[in-house]
């Protein structure tokens, strides 16, 4: 029997609330990169605009330092909540407003992915980059993605790897700290040398997780959507919505590649504008009210307190807070 991945572990999470500041090194030494990141997302939307997928309010999950969701509330003039487990990464976002010459920034909220802070049927548009695979299993954090969806709202991911069978009998056990076989150089040389190796080797450095999927867990994390259009492997194109037991899945499964998908919600109720006013507690579940500027926010019902530092709400179930960040 399969072994399903196991859930992100609280080292995992630690690792990944203390990914780095970088503040003007944003410019210095990875403009190129984050300016990359924003012309790839614009692109992105343009191509779902055909499917007909309403951007605000939206919600940005593993927003890194928000270079994405910073072009996408500039560009289209929308609305929406960038989030991350990292404030650190967060407190970049006006080094990337400068970069990227953007007067406006999203909401910010430094959050856990299982943990959404916000009650459910909340926005039009959900997107995560580069994230999924942070988390030893996506089930739990897809289904949080789905439950803040309102009726018709897509979730949309990209940059995520698909692993197969194909890829671990090329990859064997070897990672970027061993030397390259003749058949790794020849990769290299062909531009597909992540065929061959786990390529995670600086984010496991730090302890944080990093992750392969293969078809049957994709399958399962993306179940509860009806899925428009699941895109495997950038030079074959494979599409499928990965269920059908057609040609193209299977050729998707035993092949792999990088994975990206636009997903739609046919449930529940219909999203508002009202998303910041959606807000929900993590410890009893009730509905809280976002405030502006530099306040801290209380739960009504229960008096939670979650703080607001340098403009960035921190929410997470208490226990969870308390384990981040004391000390």
């Amino acid at each position: 029997m399969k072994e399903t991945p196991r859930q992100q572990s609280l080292d995992a999470k630690i690792a990944e609330s203390k990914r780095p500041f970088h503040g003007e090194k944003i410019i210095r030494e990875f403009g190129s990169l984050h300016k990359e990141r924003a012309r790839t997302i614009l692109t992105d939307l343009k191509g779902l605009e055909k499917w007909g997928v309403r951007f605000s309010p939206f919600l940005e999950i593993g927003a890194g330092s928000v270079q994405r969701s910073t072009a996408l509330i500039n560009d289209y003039g929308v609305e929406g909540v960038a989030t991350d487990i990292s404030i650190r990464s967060l407190q970049d976002t006006p080094y990337v407003l400068s970069l990227l010459g953007y007067g406006r920034k999203p909401t910010l909220i430094c959050c856990d992915a299982h943990y959404l802070p916000f009650l459910a049927d909340t926005f039009r548009f959900v997107f995560a980059y580069q994230t999924l695979h942070h988390f030893a299993n996506p089930v739990p954090v897809v289904a949080e993605c789905y439950r803040v969806l309102g009726r018709g709202g897509h979730f949309y991911f990209n940059e995520e790897p698909m692993d197969s069978q194909f890829r671990r009998f090329l990859r064997g056990n070897r990672v970027l700290a061993h030397p390259p076989t003749r058949l790794q150089r020849i990769g290299y040389r062909l531009g597909v040398e992540k065929l061959f190796w786990d390529d995670g080797k600086w984010e496991r450095s730090l302890g944080m997780t990093e992750a392969r999927f293969d078809i049957d867990l994709w399958r399962e994390s993306l179940h509860p959507f009806l899925i428009i259009d699941v895109e495997v492997n950038r030079r074959l194109k494979f599409h499928s919505d990965l269920h059908q037991p057609r040609l193209v899945s299977l050729l998707s499964g035993y092949i792999g590649g990088n994975v990206k998908g636009v997903c739609r919600k046919i449930e529940g109720d219909d999203a508002g504008e009202d998303h910041l006013q959606r807000l929900m507690c993590l410890d009893c579940g009730s509905r809280i009210i976002f405030q502006e500027y530099d306040q801290d926010i209380v739960c009504a019902n229960c008096g939670r307190l979650y703080t607001k530092t340098a403009g960035i709400l921190r929410m997470f179930p208490k226990e969870l807070d308390d384990q981040l960040f004391s000390g």
